[in-house]
């Protein structure tokens, strides 16, 4: 029984010796400089959902009241001259680039020669919230 268990110990150290000297020595493939790993990739993509799903609930909670929940500009606060603009709009959207709803977001929008009815909100968001804002709004367009 004794001498059993001595061999399978010799067994278990030649075998792990084994194993670490084939191991060893060899030097793992480089991946070039900008290569997404499979952390960075699993990170991004469990980031997209959460940024979407919390520029909807900002929008909703802020923006939506005047340009209504689908975008469409006909919020709770009907009858606002000038109408809130139609998110929904397709050549209106293709007009706009991100940075212009970034900066009306942040500054109003009479910082982008629109009405002044919409207040900034750069006080009230930090930046990275206002870019899931933007990024919700983007996907507003048709529908």
């Amino acid at each position: 029984m004794q001498k059993n268990m001595r061999t399978r110990t010799i067994a278990l150290f030649a075998a792990l010796s084994v194993l670490a000297v084939t191991g060893c020595g060899k030097k793992p493939a480089k991946a070039p400089k900008n290569a997404m790993t499979a952390a960075d990739s699993a990170a991004a993509a469990s980031k997209q959902p959460y940024a979407m799903k919390e520029g909807k609930r900002l929008y909703n909670h802020y923006c939506g009241v005047c340009h209504g929940e689908s975008g469409d500009g006909a919020g709770q606060y009907y009858g606002l001259t000038p109408t809130p603009a139609n998110f929904t709009d397709k050549a209106f959207m293709k007009s706009l680039s991100d940075e212009a709803l970034y900066k009306a977001i942040n500054e109003g929008s009479a910082s982008v020669g629109k009405s002044n009815m919409c207040p900034p909100w750069g006080n009230s968001f930090n930046p990275e919230e206002i870019e899931f804002i933007v990024g919700y709004i983007k996907t507003l367009q048709g529908s």
